[in-house]
Parts: C-alpha cells; sequence; structure tokens
C-alpha cells in the first residue's frame, strides 16, 4: 500500500462517522503516540472501541491494526519531523511575506506528499494504455479543467490526438462520440464534481477505459467508476484557496503521466518535439 496514511485519514475525515473522527482526529494528532498503543488502548483515548478499531482499519484496506501500526511507523519514519499539510487559511493579518512562505510550504509538501501515494505501477500501466489509444479525451471542470488544458498541451506537442473543450456540454458530447480505441482521463480533485462523472459514465458506455486524476484515498465516486487512478495528495482547508495544493498535485501527476508515456514511446516522441520546436528569433 502506498504511503500517505496520515493525509488518507483527514481526505476521509469528511465521510467518516462520529466514532471514526474520534480516532482520526487522535491519530493525526499523536501519530507517535499511536504507534505505542495497543488496539484496547486507542480505543480508550478515543471513546470507542477495539471492534470499532478493527472495523475502521480494514474500510482504510488494511488487513488488521497491526498492519495499520507498520505503515504508520514506515511513513513517519520517511517524514521525519516533517509533515504533509495544505495551505493553511490566509488571515487578514497576514504579511505578503507569511503568505508567500505558506504558498511555498504548501506547494513544495503537496508535491513532495504526491510523489511518495503515487502508484508507480499504476502510473506505468497509464502510461502504455496512452500509448496505445487513439485518442484521448480530457474531462474536468474548474481549476481541474485548467490541468487537463496543460496535459493536452503537452500531448500536442508529440503529435498525440487529444480532445478537450472548455464547455462542459461539448465535453459530455465529446464523451457520447467516443470510439473503440479512444480513453479518457478524468480530473477532479473531490471525485464529486457531477459533470466530470456524467462524462466518465458516457465513456464507460462506450467501453473506453477512464483514467481518474482524484484524491488519493480512492473513496470518491469518481474514483470507484475509474479503471485506474492517478492519486492526488493534497488536503484543502473547508474554506478553499483558489484550489492551489489540489491544482499543484494535479500538475505533478500530469508531468509525471507525460514524462512517462514519452519514455515508453521514445525514438518517435523525441522525434516529433523537436520537429515541433520553435525557435525565438530576435527582432
Amino acid at each position: 500500500m502506498a504511503n500517505g496514511l496520515l493525509l488518507r485519514l483527514r481526505e476521509r475525515e469528511l465521510s467518516a462517522s462520529p466514532a471514526e473522527r474520534n480516532v482520526i482526529a487522535y491519530v493525526s494528532a499523536h501519530p507517535h503516540e499511536v504507534v505505542g498503543l495497543s488496539v484496547r488502548g486507542l480505543a480508550d483515548v478515543t471513546f470507542s472501541s477495539p471492534s470499532s478499531i478493527l472495523r475502521f482499519c480494514k474500510r482504510l484496506g488494511f488487513a488488521g491494526y497491526k498492519e495499520f501500526q507498520r505503515e504508520l511507523i514506515a511513513e513517519l519514519a520517511l517524514l521525519g519531523d516533517k509533515k504533509d499539510v495544505a495551505l493553511e487559511d490566509i488571515s487578514m493579518d497576514d504579511s505578503v511575506e507569511r503568505i508567500v512562505g505558506k504558498v511555498m510550504k504548501s506547494n513544495v509538501r503537496t508535491i513532495e506528499a504526491t510523489a511518495r501515494t503515487l502508484d508507480y505501477t499504476v502510473l506505468e500501466r497509464c502510461a502504455a494504455r496512452l500509448k496505445r489509444a487513439r485518442a484521448v479525451n480530457l474531462f474536468g471542470i474548474g481549476a481541474s479543467r485548467l490541468v487537463a488544458h496543460d496535459l493536452a498541451q503537452k500531448l500536442m506537442r508529440v503529435d498525440k490526438e487529444c480532445r478537450l473543450y472548455d464547455d462542459w456540454h461539448d465535453q459530455l458530447l465529446c464523451a457520447k462520440n467516443m470510439h473503440e480505441g479512444d480513453m479518457a482521463i478524468a480530473f477532479s480533485y473531490s471525485g464529486l464534481t457531477q459533470e466530470v462523472l456524467d462524462c466518465t459514465a458516457e465513456a464507460q458506455r462506450h467501453n473506453c477505459p477512464v483514467v481518474a486524476v482524484t484524491k488519493v484515498d480512492g473513496s470518491s465516486k469518481l474514483a470507484t467508476m475509474a479503471d485506474a487512478v492517478l492519486g492526488v495528495a493534497a488536503s484543502e482547508p473547508l474554506v478553499r484557496s483558489g484550489a492551489m495544493a489540489s491544482r499543484m498535485a494535479q500538475l505533478m501527476v500530469v508531468d509525471a503521466l507525460y514524462a512517462a508515456y514519452v519514455a515508453s514511446d521514445y525514438e518517435r516522441a523525441t522525434h516529433v518535439i523537436k520537429q515541433n520546436y520553435i525557435e525565438k528569433q530576435e527582432r
């Protein structure tokens, strides 16, 4: 299982039961203490029961509490003194220097967390599927659409047929007209954007594979619908700061997918890139 347990816990918090929220809050605030607690000890400090803790561990994908603790130990060793936090909410009292510091810290930690949580086997499989695809349809709304545009521009550089429309109805129409051999890449950090879900459903109706670029915990509607998930490691505050952290995480995934694709089709892709290079002339 990929690293990023603390991040997955925070992302699951909104859909968790009250008892599970107590567990998530305690583990997030006291991860080093949890390493030394038995399942009964964690149940006592979170006002729950050992059976509730075990059920929660299994919902996270672990065989039991010991496996949960092992991943927590591994993550703490990897993180050292760092902590994967999203962009802190900006306050009216913040200086410009402090604001820049918050943005920089958020971007760096988001990229680091995404690199750790990314499943390399899935990434390699997605790059191979991209290579085989007749054409690629990209779906995304809002900030996620901007990320989709970044991938579209990259694919154009290597002469890979790609379709992306700014209007959602055009995206849906494009999904309805997909053909055998096409693939889709759907972008939505929350995994709940209805327009993206509608396009994904249409792509699947035509038996076209769908890759989802969405939050890493795998519990969203989009993640359950997709054939493959490239996980995004970002945890936005409730008052979202322009989708900053999630946008950076998605861009990191796009860059990794594009680079893996170019590596899988290296001779052709590099030839096309050199051919398409536009040299700037001094005037």
